[in-house]
């Protein structure tokens, strides 16, 4: 982790403490969110060593590495998922112009993006440090899967698109991944990069509740100003953005869960929808958001 009082995205130095968030998931401990007062980055503020973080991912609610489906939140999940595993696979085929090519998916998870694009013909490699994961993904789906430090061993100029689906969030040095990106991508090649956006309307509903915080597994919390400074600091440009709007109801609905509501379906759909209502023409506030990145001339 950077100096923690140094924005990791524009290198400002003044910042201010913001709230405190709850991990709701695994610890019940709470953490100090610190903003950037220039570009509005956030981070969280002394999260576990890295070699100690696995612990705060060890649990039954931690739904994107599993396939339960035990509540209606859960089936809705993962027709969330079918739905998305199709609008990825659009964003991927239109930003690279190609409808078949060599896709690298970091944080692969279960498999089921890798597993969705291998059939539709690209040659795919998964990046995914949880081995529970890593070993499903490989023997329900015959993805080749990697762990993170073999990504060292991936040929230079060899992918034609990089993906971050909702994982540069966590990682403990992003500058460095991306180095790896950069290395490994071809010049006319794309990174996509999906993260939560801490400038959304439904981050400034929610505040410290907000369940996109997911502290201390999201260690980075992103704005769009923040992911420019960012990625232009590693050598690449933004060419588009675009929104995943089903985001909003599931996270939402989380927000209303953690914090013991009653009914935070109904609740979390029904805020979504005014919160969609209000921000309607205004995209940057958005739950979530893709960033198509390419490597700088």
């Amino acid at each position: 982790m950077p100096d923690n009082k140094i924005c990791p995205a524009c290198t400002a130095k003044e910042t201010a403490d913001l709230f405190n968030a709850r991990d709701y998931l695994v610890s019940g401990r709470e953490f100090l969110i610190r903003q950037c007062t220039s570009c509005g980055m956030g981070w969280t503020v002394d999260p576990p060593p890295e070699a100690e973080a696995g612990r705060f991912y060890v649990s039954e609610e931690y739904i994107s590495h599993t396939d339960r489906k035990q509540s209606l939140a859960d089936y809705l999940y993962h027709l969330a998922r079918s739905f998305m595993l199709g609008r990825k696979h659009r964003i991927a085929t239109s930003v690279t112009g190609k409808r078949t090519g060599v896709l690298l998916d970091i944080g692969s998870g279960t498999g089921y993006f890798a597993a969705f694009m291998q059939k539709r013909g690209w040659q795919v490699t998964g990046i995914e440090l949880n081995d529970e994961a890593r070993n499903y993904s490989a023997s329900r789906f015959g993805i080749k899967v990697a762990s993170p430090g073999e990504i060292k061993e991936l040929p230079s100029a060899s992918a034609d698109c990089i993906t971050f689906w909702h994982v540069l969030e966590h990682l403990y040095d992003p500058a460095a991944w991306l180095d790896e990106v950069k290395r490994i991508l071809r010049d006319d090649g794309k990174c996509i990069i999906a993260l939560p956006n801490f400038s959304s309307a439904d981050a400034e509903w929610f505040g410290s509740r907000w369940a996109a915080l997911d502290v201390p597994r999201h260690l980075w919390h992103f704005t769009p100003e923040a992911v420019k400074q960012f990625v232009g600091k590693q050598g690449f440009t933004v060419d588009r953005i675009e929104s995943l709007p089903l985001d909003l109801f599931y996270i939402a609905s989380l927000s209303y869960r953690n914090t013991g509501k009653r009914l935070p379906l109904t609740r979390g759909v029904f805020t979504g929808v005014l919160i969609a209502l209000r921000s309607l023409f205004r995209s940057e506030k958005a739950s979530s958001l893709v960033f198509v990145i390419s490597k700088r001339d």
